[in-house]
């Protein structure tokens, strides 16, 4: 059997960031006395989405991101006399300690971390992201973290993996597979590195032009495709 080196993302393959998120901005709700919760937490996911999309292509800054879509979303409600930055500050706090995570993450991860090289590569925030690996338990499974604020480097950048592939050093590059949500960070990034791709499409999402090596809809189809490519 090969031992793998599996490069997985965070939000949305591991950890469940759209029902932390949604936690997240109801509590916001509640300190600002903002009472249609469901409709601002629709809202802020599309704005907060938008934003981390042009991330990706360099259009914004993390920084930017922060307070700006609290600012976004509080104009189109016409929410007046509301801290942005105080907002924005219990955002982050709320999801740095949810324990939220996908179902079947951690039996998966506690499996195959015993046999394969695991490592976590994620474009979030680097506190926000430790604190969560570590509230849910997972960051235990592997090997190291791998985020883009430290690194000064984001996914899809070919850059963020040749950094990543030449810290971990040891590997064969036929058998690293990069496993994630994002056709737009994880895989056209593994595309970009020459790196094995693997959609964790639970969603169902539509694939138009960028194409994964693999696809899969849940962890039980992830280890079961796992075993195959390491036989």
């Amino acid at each position: 059997m090969k031992r793998l080196t599996l490069l997985i993302d965070a939000d949305d393959t591991v950890l469940d960031f759209k029902n932390s998120e949604r936690d997240a901005i109801f509590d916001v709700c509640e300190r600002f006395g903002i009472i249609d919760k469901e409709s601002v937490a629709d809202k802020f996911r599309q704005i907060n989405r938008r934003m981390w999309d042009m991330f990706e292509l360099g259009q914004v800054t993390r920084e930017q991101i922060f307070y700006s879509r609290f600012e976004e979303l509080f104009d189109f409600y016409g929410i007046d006399g509301k801290d942005v930055t105080e907002a924005g500050d219990q955002y982050r706090e709320n999801m740095a300690h949810s324990r939220r995570i996908i179902k079947g993450a951690r039996a998966f991860l506690a499996r195959v971390s015993q046999i394969h090289d695991l490592y976590c590569v994620t474009n979030g925030i680097a506190r926000t992201q430790k604190m969560r690996m570590k509230s849910s338990g997972l960051g235990k499974y592997f090997k190291k973290l791998y985020i883009s604020q430290e690194m000064g480097l984001a996914k899809p950048s070919k850059e963020f993996f040749e950094y990543v592939l030449n810290d971990i050093v040891e590997y064969d590059l036929n058998d690293v597979y990069i496993i994630g949500d994002s056709l737009t960070s994880d895989i056209q990034g593994g595309i970009n590195s020459g790196i094995n791709t693997i959609l964790f499409n639970r969603e169902n999402k539509q694939i138009k032009n960028i194409r994964p090596d693999y696809e899969v809809k849940n962890y039980i189809q992830l280890e079961r495709l796992i075993q195959k490519l390491s036989q």
